[in-house]
Order: structure tokens, then C-alpha cells, then sequence
């Protein structure tokens, strides 16, 4: 019984090759996105296909690691949250749309967005406010934005913060990104409010090691006028991400006396490292000899 292959232009064989660059892009550490994709598209030699699945895995990515964009007309942080349509984003702070390039990393085509729900406006103004003020004080470079959906039985909000650190020139790339959601109902008093934070560390120095931690929080938000919320909301965030620091801490300086040391190869007993091209020289002169 014979098997017939298939050839690499085959639809299944593109179609099964395009959901393996997918899975392999989701894994790539923050920051690192260019290189990756381009050492994929030198090992898969499809360049037709690349082209096709990169302007829209590249906007998965952005979405996910909450990307930040800073410029003269507006400073938002590019999310699920507050993409109106495919590659076009809100602002909301700045009451502005625009469309985004994920490739070349460009916004353009801004427009005037004005919120139509003075209500949810005023709430989300306090809880952007009373955030903003947090994050300058504990993040060097981080940024949050703050989304209203308005619903027919009540308002949802989204904080979202994102802070990183690329180095790769020191072999190190790290970001801290979170998300906070609430709802505020007509005379509530009180509120859930759902958080996930998400840590992620790369370091490739020699080696390769990657860090992952996502960790879900939730807690009681009282619910009083907008300027005292949007405190105790920010008091609540620095809380519990406070909380999540010290335990990363803590774990860091557990695994660095216990484990780390063990990551690396141990030296041979004479404490030196082997010249390794002159045994393969000596290897290489004793099969000569026989």
C-alpha cells in the first residue's frame, strides 16, 4: 500500500504550517517579536504565507502585551478593550480614534471621538485620574488607560497598566501588565472587582530562561461618589499588586539559593574550563594516526 505525499504548496500542508507559526508566536516573549519573526520566516521559507499572517499576528500581539503609544495627539495603551474596529483604536482620554499599522508601528487617520455617556465619562475620568497618579509613582515608564462599556443594566470598566523593560543588548527582556474590571450598577454600594496580573521575564544570555507568572486577585470596592471610588480603587490595584511583588520576591531569592546555581553547567573537577577545539585538534591527529 503506498502513501502519496504531499507537496509543500499543498493547502493542507500551508494550512498546517500557518497554525504552527501561530502557536509559536503566541509563545514569544515580550519585546521580541521582530527577531522571532524573522528567524521563523528564514526556517519556514514561505514568504508569500509570512506576508499574509503577519499584519494580523503582529495585532495579536500588540493587543496582548497592551502596547503602549505615546504620541502628540494622543497616549493609550492599544488593547481589546478599546479596538472599535479591525485596527482602529480609541482613546479615551484624549476622545480621539485613529488607525494603527502593527507592522510599522504608526498611528494615523486620527478623528474626534466625543463620549456620548457624560455619566460613564465622569467615572472613568476619576478612576484614570486617581490610577494615573499611582502608576507615575511606582512604574518609571509604565502607562494605564481606563475603558467604560456602557450595557442596559450597568456600566463596566477596564483599568488596564502596562510597564516594561527591554534590554537586549544586557540579554534581558520584562514586562508587568495588569487588568482591572468592575461594574457599577444604578445605587450600588458595593462592587467585585476582578483583577489579572501578568509577569513575564525573558533572560538568554548563554542560555535560555523564560519566567511566567499570572496571578488573579479579587476584592470588595466600596462604592461612595466618584472622586473617593476612584481612590479606594487605586488604593485597592497598589494593594494587591504590592502583595504580588513580594511574592515574586520572594520566590526570586528562594529559587536563586536553592536552584539557579544548579541551571548553569557545573565545572570538571580541576575547577577549569576544557579548551574544547584543541580536543577535537588531538581527536582529530589520533584518527589520522590509525
Amino acid at each position: 500500500m503506498s502513501t502519496k505525499l504531499l507537496s509543500v504548496d499543498h493547502p493542507q500542508i500551508k494550512t498546517e504550517k500557518a497554525h504552527v507559526v501561530h502557536r509559536l508566536l503566541k509563545q514569544i516573549p515580550p519585546g521580541e517579536f521582530n527577531e522571532a519573526f524573522s528567524d521563523l520566516r528564514m526556517l519556514v521559507e514561505d514568504d508569500h504565507m509570512m506576508c499574509e499572517e503577519a499584519p494580523s499576528l503582529c495585532a495579536v500581539y500588540n493587543k496582548d502585551h497592551f502596547t503602549p503609544l505615546r504620541t502628540k495627539k494622543c497616549e493609550v495603551l492599544l488593547t481589546r478593550h478599546n479596538e472599535l474596529e479591525e485596527n482602529n483604536f480609541l482613546d479615551p482620554q484624549n476622545q480621539v480614534s485613529f488607525k494603527y499599522d502593527h507592522l510599522r508601528r504608526i498611528p494615523n487617520d486620527f478623528q474626534a471621538h466625543p463620549e456620548e455617556d457624560k455619566k460613564g465619562e465622569l467615572w472613568r475620568r476619576a478612576l484614570h485620574e486617581a490610577l494615573k497618579f499611582y502608576v507615575d509613582n511606582h512604574y518609571p515608564d509604565g502607562l494605564c488607560s481606563v475603558f467604560v462599556k456602557d450595557t442596559a443594566m450597568r456600566k463596566i470598566f477596564v483599568a488596564c497598566i502596562e510597564s516594561h523593560r527591554y534590554k537586549p543588548s544586557a540579554f534581558w527582556n520584562g514586562l508587568w501588565k495588569s487588568e482591572w474590571t468592575f461594574a457599577l450598577a444604578p445605587a450600588s454600594t458595593s462592587t467585585q472587582v476582578i483583577g489579572v496580573i501578568t509577569i513575564q521575564a525573558h533572560y538568554f544570555e548563554d542560555g535560555n530562561i523564560h519566567l511566567t507568572a499570572v496571578k488573579e486577585a479579587e476584592e470588595t470596592l466600596l462604592v461612595t461618589d466618584e472622586a473617593q471610588t476612584a481612590k479606594d480603587f487605586a488604593k485597592l490595584v497598589e494593594k494587591m499588586e504590592n502583595e504580588i511583588q513580594s511574592k515574586i520576591m520572594e520566590e526570586y531569592d528562594h529559587m536563586n539559593s536553592s536552584y539557579i546555581k544548579y541551571f548553569r553547567r557545573q565545572l570538571p573537577i580541576t575547577h577549569t574550563s576544557l579548551d574544547w577545539e584543541k580536543v577535537v585538534t588531538v581527536k582529530t591527529v589520533e584518527a589520522r594516526a590509525f
